[in-house]
């Protein structure tokens, strides 16, 4: 089986498992609206030769309008703490048994980070705290400060 009908495979399980959520073929990510935040789902794909490994990825997008306010997120491995976690795929079989297993990993990892950062108060909180947590959800530091300020902008929170 090429790479590409397996990931085909691979996706079609995660779109049974998430039914609620809008997949995004272009951009190979499943995206939901909560309240006043996007949430996203992204799954990366890492290729083989003859096979390919899934990363799953979480991201809460804040927006006023269509324009967004910021944007944070994070892989599942980083935020679970175990650094970069992989679900391999060789075969048909193993193509739903990952999707399974990354979609529990979700549940239990991603589904806690979407709730708790779409509470801005949580964001602006976090970062300006620093830190490792800071880094997960923003990698860029010096635009923490601009995050931070647009946040409690549109939000009226006092800084």
């Amino acid at each position: 089986m090429k790479v590409s009908e397996l990931q085909d495979v691979f996706l079609g399980e995660l779109k049974e498992l998430l039914p609620e959520w809008k997949f995004v073929k272009r951009e190979r990510h499943f995206k939901l609206k909560r309240d006043e935040v996007v949430w996203f789902f992204h799954i990366s794909c890492i290729n083989h030769e003859s096979d390919f490994d899934a990363v799953g990825n979480v991201a809460v997008e804040y927006l006023s309008g269509k324009e967004r306010v910021c944007i944070i997120g994070a892989e599942l491995g980083n935020i679970e703490g175990s650094g970069q976690t992989r679900f391999s795929v060789s075969s048909s079989d193993e193509a739903i048994s990952s999707a399974k297993g990354l979609y529990d990993f979700f549940v239990e990892v991603g589904q806690p980070f979407l709730h708790k950062f779409s509470n801005a108060n949580e964001v602006i909180s976090t970062l300006k705290c620093g830190g490792k947590e800071a880094m997960l959800i923003s990698p860029f530091t010096d635009q923490h400060e601009v995050q931070i300020n647009r946040l409690c902008q549109e939000y009226g929170i006092g800084m």
